[in-house]
């Protein structure tokens, strides 16, 4: 398990403007192994987007719930008057380049980039004087590029337009940098260096390797519309047989089976040697802990909508239906549902976990934005919380940035628009059979338990395969993409799916007309769905610093 050990902020005028703060410099760390090592941890912290530079930045929060809500998974929760750092501005598509937000993302994605520039600077002064550490100096190395890409990669599906900084221009002190390059073929490369020299297999938990960064670049390369090279990709990974589906959906939800052979890419959470206030663990996801009356008290953000919850209806045969037109699912129904539903959402009625049984009283606003909890960043009772929080809003629950459930359902897009059907099917139905692997179980039992348990009173589940053949493109392209809501929902991948299949308008539009007819005014104030929102706007602060380097993005 990665262990944090320091600390690099920049906190000055711009972000790659300020050299390392700390007592521990440069020298000290490059002359000795465990310093270089201790410079790479701290470039894989910043997934967790904590930097304490500007109060809570709860806009780098590792699931993107921020930026999620502008999608039709999830409302931003909580109260009218509650909008912390423009939440809800982003959720009705008011978005503005003053939101603090913006700008937290943006510090937290180039921060990661600066400690990756200086770790491979820093190798490179290490084995200069060291020259018998060549072998542990190109892994450093090919770490810190693929974190260098990873980094680059978030902050090109948030803007697109982005610069892209690379070690040199660190040597060069060139700290602004346009934003007019197109950065895929850059990210591409530093995945290729990295590929190379990468290690088959991870040296620790939580770090990097081949197939590691093979998932990564799959994804970039689907995002760039390259569906042969995703396939290339994903199928190294796929053939590896270094991952497989955990039997259980809610393993990958669980503290006790993080880091489970479902997992590729997570941030590494943990209560232990954080700075007391849990800056360690999961701190940034603690927003969508319920509300009063739940075990934590805090603070009902990221309600799950009515749309998503209706996707989990199947008919009969236990296949996808179109939404239910319900005002409410009814707790107790005969109407069949994907058993996923209860894994993604707290609902009324329904067991939380092993909290107890969810109510209304928990939903805080409820009905203005929602009756539904979030649930995948929840600890159980039993789990140990972060040492200053006693209502346990923080704790060490993982959160899973690639997962392999992803790459499969991934490579079945790439596969459909390569023409193989069947195999995307196959795909497909790998990730259905595993969904029928269990059920939130009762109240006082076990957590999880097979579908067909006698002691489920709440919900009929139900879930199949697709046995009959994709009848053409548009069927299969339609049945990934549904696939891709039902499985990864609240992971903070919707938005970023909706741009780049081109949809955001019809699906948003769509969507609030449905929803409005739920919901108590949360969506009365939103803005029209424009071409603009395909991307957000770059924090007018930074463009102000960069002197003229940094354009903002067109609309904005």
């Amino acid at each position: 398990m990665l262990t944090m050990s320091i600390y690099f902020i920049s906190c000055g005028d711009s972000f790659l403007d300020t050299p390392l703060q700390n007592a521990i410099t440069e020298d000290i760390l490059s002359e000795r192994q465990a310093g270089v090592d201790a410079s790479l941890i701290s470039t894989y912290k910043m997934l967790n987007g904590f930097t304490n530079t500007v109060g809570n930045t709860w806009g780098a929060a590792p699931s993107n719930y921020f930026y999620n809500s502008a999608s039709d998974d999830q409302h931003k929760g909580s109260e009218p008057s509650d909008n912390a750092d423009g939440y809800h501005d982003i959720n009705l598509y008011q978005w503005s380049p003053g939101l603090k937000s913006f700008r937290d993302k943006f510090i937290n994605v180039y921060e990661g980039v600066s400690r990756a520039n200086k770790t491979i600077i820093l190798s490179d002064i290490f084995v200069s004087k060291d020259p018998t550490a060549k072998a542990f100096n190109d892994i450093v190395k090919a770490e810190a590029k693929f974190l260098r890409a990873w980094y680059h990669f978030e902050a090109y599906k948030m803007w697109k337009n982005i610069p892209y900084y690379t070690e040199v221009d660190v040597l060069n002190n060139v700290s602004r940098k346009p934003n007019d390059v197109d950065v895929i073929p850059l990210i591409i490369a530093d995945l290729d260096a990295a590929i190379a020299d990468l290690p088959a297999d991870k040296t620790a938990v939580g770090r990097s390797d081949k197939t590691v960064a093979q998932a990564l670049k799959g994804k970039v390369l689907l995002y760039n519309s390259d569906f042969a090279g995703a396939k290339t990709a994903f199928d190294v990974v796929v053939n590896s047989a270094k991952y497989s589906l955990n039997p259980c959906y809610f393993d990958n939800f669980n503290v006790s089976t993080n880091n489970s052979p479902e997992s590729i890419v997570a941030l590494q959470a943990s209560v232990k040697d954080g700075d007391g206030d849990g800056a360690n663990g999961n701190y940034l996801e603690r927003l969508a802990a319920p509300h009063s009356g739940s075990h934590t008290g805090c603070c009902g953000y990221n309600n799950p909508t009515q749309d998503l919850a209706n996707a989990y209806q199947v008919d009969d045969n236990g296949l996808p239906v179109a939404n239910w037109n319900a005002n409410r699912i009814t707790v107790g129904s005969a109407t069949p549902v994907d058993p996923r539903l209860d894994w993604v959402m707290g609902r009324t009625g329904v067991p939380y976990l092993d909290w107890g049984v969810h109510s209304d009283g928990w939903i805080r606003g409820n009905g203005w934005s929602g009756f539904y909890s979030a649930k995948k960043n929840m600890k159980l009772t039993t789990d140990v919380a972060g040492a200053s929080w006693n209502n346990e809003q923080v704790h060490a629950k993982n959160v899973n940035f690639i997962r392999y459930a992803d790459v499969l359902l991934m490579l079945a897009e790439a596969e459909v628009e390569v023409g193989s059907l069947e195999r995307a099917r196959e795909l497909v139905n790998q990730v259905r059979r595993r969904a029928g692997g269990c059920a939130q179980g009762p109240a006082g039992g076990p957590v999880a338990v097979a579908i067909t348990d006698n002691n489920i009173t709440w919900a009929n589940y139900k879930v199949s395969e697709y046995n009959a053949p994709w009848s053409s493109k548009d069927a299969a392209r339609d049945a990934v993409r549904r696939e891709r809501r039902l499985e990864l929902a609240t992971e903070g991948h919707r938005i970023f799916d909706l741009r780049r299949w081109n949809i955001v308008k019809p699906t948003i539009d769509a969507f609030r007309a449905y929803e409005k007819t739920v919901i108590n005014g949360a969506l009365d104030a939103a803005g029209p769905v424009e071409a603009k929102h395909n991307v957000f706007p770059i924090p007018g602060v930074e463009i102000d610093l960069s002197a003229g380097a940094l354009k903002q993005n067109e609309g904005f």
